[in-house]
C-alpha cells in the first residue's frame, strides 16, 4: 500500500512537472519558427496554447471568420495587472483621461496572404514578450493580429506544401517559387486587402477596423514583404506625406527608425528608408491609422511569394525563412520597445491630436436621393464617423463653400435632408482626407492613386466648406418609413431606377418569379416624371395570387421608391403597351478567371455578383469557356491579356446574340483588329527631351495618370446611363480609346482632372476620350469600360452601369 502511494505520488508530481515546464515554440509545433511553414489553423491553437501557458499575461479573442470559415485572432498581450482592466485602459484613453499613462501598440501581420513571414514572425515576437521582453509590457499594451488574411496565406502555405522540394530547391526557377494563379496575396474575393481599410468591402477589414476603431492605438505597425533581392524597409516613410500628417507622427517615425537601425547596424543586415512607401493614399495599413491619430507605419521584409522556406538572390545569398522571421522579430520588438520608452509623449501628443482640429474645409454637406445617399452613410457608420441630418427648415441656414460639381465656390442653402459631416469630432482628420475636394501632392512620385474624393466616387452633390456649420441642432433622425402598400386595383408598380439598392430589389424579385419590365424612354403620369430605366411590375402579366404581398416585401426590405399606377395610359411618352416598354431578362452570367486575367478585376466582379447584387455568377477557367457559352447570356472578360480576337467560339456566341462586357487592359486584344467596334484614339506625340540617368523613374510619370478623377458628358439616351444624372470616373491609367458612335461616357473636350496627378505629357490626349458605352456586334454587343467601375469595390457611383450594362444593353 505505502508503496503505491509512493507511485501515485511520484507520478503526480511528475504531471505537476510537465504542467508547469516553461512554453517554448518548438515544444508545442514541433519545429523551430522559421524552419516550417506554419498552416492557419496550427497557428489559432499555438496562441491559445500560448494563453494557457501564460494566462497572467495574454489574452486572445476571436473576433470572427473569413469567407472561407478561418478563425481570426486578436492577441492583447501586458502586464497581469493591465490584462484584468483593459477595458479601464481602453476607455481612458478614448476619453483622453488626465491620468492615461500606458502607450497602446498595435502589430498587424500578413495581410498579404503570400508573405508569409509575418504570421510566423508574430508567433515568435508574442513569445518573446512574454519571456526575455516582459519588461516592455511596463508601460504599453500590445495588440497583435496574428494573420490577417488567413485565407490567402493557407492558400500560399499550401501551394508550398504542394511543390515545396525536399531537400529545400533555392533556385528561383524551381516550382516552388513560382505560384499558381491567383496566388495567396489576395483574399477569397481575391482583393488586397491592405487596401481596404477605410472601404472596408472585405469581411476580413470590417470585422478589423471595427476592432481597431475601438481602441485607436497610439502605434500601429502593418509588416509587409517586398522582393527577394530587397533589403528591410522601415520608416521614416517616403514623400508625399499627406499635408495632415503632424510633426509628431513624423518625428516619432525617424525614432522608431532610428531604434531599428542600431539593431540592424549591430546585426550586419542591410535596410533602407525614405523611399517607395508613401504616406497618402488613405486606406492602408499605415495611412488609415495615421489619419486616426496613430504612429501608422508599414515595415517591408524582402522574401514574399517566391521566397519559400529559402530562395538564392542576385549577389549569390541565401534568404531563408529563419532569416525573414528575425528580422521581422528583431522591428516588432524594437517598436515595442521604443513605445514604452516614449509612452507618455505617445499619450500626450495623442490627447493633442484629438484636440487640435485645424483643416481648409470644416463641413461637408452632402445631397442627393435616400437611395444613394445610404450607402456612404453606411460607410461612415463603419468609420465611427459622425453625421448630421437637417431636418427642419429652422436648421436651413445660408452658406457657401466648394461645390463638387461645379468646382467652384458658390453660395448655397441647407435644404432639408441633407447630411452633414463635421471635422470637430474623433475622426475629424480622416474626415478631412476622404472628402477634400483635391489632395495636396508634396510629391508626384506616389505608390498608389492620388485621388479618391468620396462624393465623386458615390455619385453626390454637395459643399466643402470652410466654416464649422452649427445650425440649432443638427440631430440624427431615423429614416423616413414608407406609407406605400401594394394592393389590388394597381394594374402596376413604378420603381424609379436609380442605385444599387434598385438593382439588388430587381433581382430579388427576379429570383421570386416576378415578370419585371423596364420603360425605355420614360413616361409622366399623375403629375409625376418617371425617367428611362423605370421598372414596371405590371398585374397582368404577374397572375398569382401572391403578387401584391410579394411586391410590398421586397419593397419594403430594400426601401426603393415605389408608387402604385391606376392604368396604363400615360399622360406623357408611351403607353405600357408599348414596344418601348420590354421585359427585363435574367441573364445567366459568366465571368472569366486565370493565368490570362488580372486576379484583382475577377475578384472585384465576382465579389460584386455573390456579395452585393446576390445574383448567381460563373467563375469560368479559361479553358473551359468552349463548353460554358451555350449556357450563357453574359460574359465578362476582365482585365489582362486574354485572346478575344483569336477565340473563334466566343465571337460567334456574341454574334448569336450574347452580351460580351470587356474591361481595362483586355480591350487591346480587340482594339487591334477591325470590326470590333474600338481602336486605339489617334492622338499628337509629345517629344521626349533628353533625360538623365538618374532622373528617368520620375521622367515616366509624366506619361501616368494616377489614379485621377474626371467628370464625365453622359447621353442620356443610353440604357448603359439609365438612372445617372452625372458622373466622375477615376481614371487608372493613360491610354485612350475611340469606341464606334456615341459612347454613353466620355471626357469633354480640353478634359481637366477635378483631383489626382495626370502626367504633363498625357493631359491632352484625354481631350473626348471615350469611358464606356456598346457597340452591336451581329444580334450581340460589345460593352466596353475602359476605366474600371468595379475598381476595389469602392467606386459606389460605378456600380450602377455594370448593372445595366447586363439587364438592359441588347435588349
Amino acid at each position: 500500500m505505502k508503496k503505491l502511494l509512493l507511485t501515485i505520488f511520484f507520478n503526480s508530481l511528475s504531471l505537476l512537472f510537465i504542467a508547469q515546464a516553461p512554453f517554448t515554440p518548438k515544444q508545442f509545433l514541433g519545429y523551430n519558427i522559421g524552419e516550417q511553414f506554419t498552416r492557419h489553423h496550427r497557428v489559432v491553437d499555438y496562441f491559445y496554447a500560448l494563453e494557457k501557458a501564460f494566462p497572467s499575461n495574454i489574452k486572445v479573442v476571436k473576433t470572427g471568420q473569413t469567407y472561407e470559415k478561418r478563425d481570426l485572432l486578436l492577441c492583447y498581450i501586458g502586464t497581469a495587472e493591465n490584462l484584468k482592466k483593459l477595458e479601464e485602459i481602453r476607455q481612458k484613453h478614448l476619453t483622453q483621461a488626465a491620468d492615461e499613462q500606458l502607450a497602446i501598440v498595435w502589430l498587424s501581420y500578413n495581410v498579404h496572404g503570400n508573405e508569409s513571414s509575418g504570421t510566423e514572425a508574430a508567433m515568435q515576437t508574442a513569445y518573446r514578450l512574454l519571456t526575455d521582453k516582459i519588461s516592455y509590457l511596463e508601460n504599453t499594451v500590445v495588440i497583435m493580429d496574428p494573420c490577417l488574411n488567413p485565407d490567402g496565406r493557407d492558400r500560399y502555405v499550401n501551394f508550398y506544401y504542394q511543390y515545396g522540394a525536399n531537400p529545400v530547391d533555392i533556385e528561383r526557377f524551381s516550382a516552388s517559387h513560382n505560384e499558381t494563379w491567383p496566388g495567396g496575396r489576395p483574399n477569397h474575393y481575391l482583393f488586397d486587402l491592405n487596401r481596404d481599410w477605410a472601404w472596408m468591402t472585405q469581411i476580413e477589414s470590417a470585422i478589423r477596423v471595427q476592432q481597431y476603431n475601438q481602441w485607436l492605438p497610439h502605434v500601429h505597425v502593418d509588416f509587409h514583404e517586398q522582393g527577394i533581392n530587397e533589403p528591410y524597409y522601415f520608416p521614416p516613410a517616403a514623400e508625399p506625406y499627406h499635408e495632415v500628417i503632424t510633426d509628431w507622427q513624423r518625428d516619432f517615425q525617424k525614432e522608431i527608425g532610428k531604434n531599428h537601425a542600431g539593431y540592424f547596424d549591430k546585426a550586419g543586415w542591410l535596410y533602407f528608408s525614405k523611399e517607395i512607401f508613401d504616406l497618402l493614399y488613405p486606406s492602408y495599413g499605415d495611412t488609415y491609422p495615421t489619419y486616426s491619430g496613430s504612429i501608422g507605419m508599414t515595415y517591408e521584409q524582402g522574401g514574399s511569394g517566391r521566397a519559400g522556406l529559402a530562395v538564392i538572390t542576385q549577389v549569390g545569398d541565401t534568404l531563408r525563412l529563419a532569416d525573414r522571421v528575425a528580422h521581422h522579430v528583431t522591428t516588432g520588438l524594437s517598436t515595442v520597445e521604443t513605445s514604452a520608452r516614449n509612452a507618455q509623449k505617445l499619450v500626450a501628443e495623442y490627447q493633442k491630436f484629438r484636440k487640435q482640429k485645424t483643416y481648409k474645409y470644416n463641413s461637408y454637406v452632402l445631397r442627393g436621393t435616400k437611395a444613394k445617399v445610404d450607402p456612404i452613410l453606411d460607410l461612415l457608420g463603419k468609420n465611427k464617423i459622425d453625421w448630421q441630418v437637417v431636418s427642419t427648415s429652422t436648421q436651413a441656414i445660408q452658406s457657401k463653400g466648394y461645390h463638387y460639381s461645379s468646382g467652384l465656390v458658390e453660395g448655397f442653402k441647407l435644404e432639408i435632408g441633407d447630411i452633414v459631416i463635421s471635422t470637430q469630432q474623433e475622426k475629424g482628420t480622416l474626415v478631412s482626407v476622404l472628402f477634400e475636394p483635391r489632395t495636396k501632392l508634396s510629391d508626384s512620385l506616389t505608390y498608389d492613386i492620388t485621388a479618391w474624393t468620396l462624393p465623386h466616387a458615390y455619385g453626390l452633390d454637395g459643399f466643402a466648406v470652410e466654416a464649422i456649420l452649427k445650425a440649432t441642432p443638427f440631430i440624427p433622425v431615423p429614416a423616413p418609413k414608407s406609407d406605400f402598400l401594394a394592393t389590388e386595383g394597381f394594374v402596376a408598380y413604378a420603381v424609379r431606377w436609380e442605385s444599387l439598392r434598385t438593382a439588388q430589389f430587381l433581382n430579388a424579385v427576379q429570383q421570386a418569379g416576378l415578370k419585371v419590365y423596364f420603360h425605355e424612354k420614360g413616361f409622366k403620369l399623375a403629375g409625376l416624371t418617371y425617367a428611362p430605366g423605370t421598372l414596371l411590375l405590371l398585374t397582368g402579366e404577374n397572375k398569382r395570387p401572391d403578387f401584391h404581398a410579394i411586391v410590398n416585401d421586397f419593397a419594403a426590405r430594400y426601401g426603393v421608391d415605389i408608387k402604385g399606377l391606376v392604368t396604363g395610359m400615360v399622360d406623357g411618352g408611351t403607353d405600357f403597351g408599348s414596344s418601348s416598354v420590354k421585359m427585363v431578362p435574367n441573364p445567366r452570367v459568366g465571368i472569366l478567371a486565370g493565368d490570362s486575367f488580372s486576379s484583382l478585376n475577377v475578384g472585384e466582379i465576382w465579389h460584386f455578383f455573390e456579395q452585393q447584387l446576390v445574383k448567381p455568377a460563373h467563375l469560368i477557367f479559361e479553358g473551359d469557356i468552349d463548353a460554358a457559352l451555350s449556357q450563357l447570356d453574359v460574359l465578362f472578360v476582365p482585365e489582362g491579356g486574354f485572346d478575344i480576337a483569336g477565340n473563334d467560339a466566343l465571337n460567334s456566341w456574341v454574334r448569336k446574340g450574347g452580351t460580351l462586357i470587356v474591361i481595362g487592359g483586355a480591350i487591346d486584344a480587340l482594339a487591334a483588329d477591325q470590326g470590333f467596334g474600338i481602336k486605339h484614339k489617334e492622338s499628337q506625340a509629345v517629344a521626349n527631351a533628353p533625360v538623365s540617368y538618374g532622373n528617368q523613374e520620375r521622367d515616366q510619370i509624366s506619361d501616368a495618370i494616377t489614379g485621377a478623377i474626371y467628370p464625365c458628358i453622359i447621353d442620356k439616351s443610353n440604357p448603359m446611363v439609365f438612372g445617372y444624372d452625372f458622373y466622375y470616373t477615376l481614371r487608372q491609367g493613360a491610354t485612350t480609346y475611340q469606341i464606334d458612335g456615341k459612347p454613353a461616357f466620355a471626357l469633354a473636350k480640353n478634359a481637366t482632372a477635378v483631383n489626382g496627378f495626370v502626367g504633363a505629357r498625357v493631359k491632352a490626349q484625354q481631350s473626348e476620350a471615350h469611358i464606356a458605352g456598346s457597340v452591336p456586334y451581329g444580334r450581340g454587343t460589345i460593352v466596353y469600360f475602359i476605366d474600371n467601375p468595379l475598381f476595389r469595390g469602392f467606386w459606389e457611383s460605378g456600380k450602377l452601369m455594370v448593372v445595366n450594362s447586363i439587364y438592359f444593353v441588347n435588349q
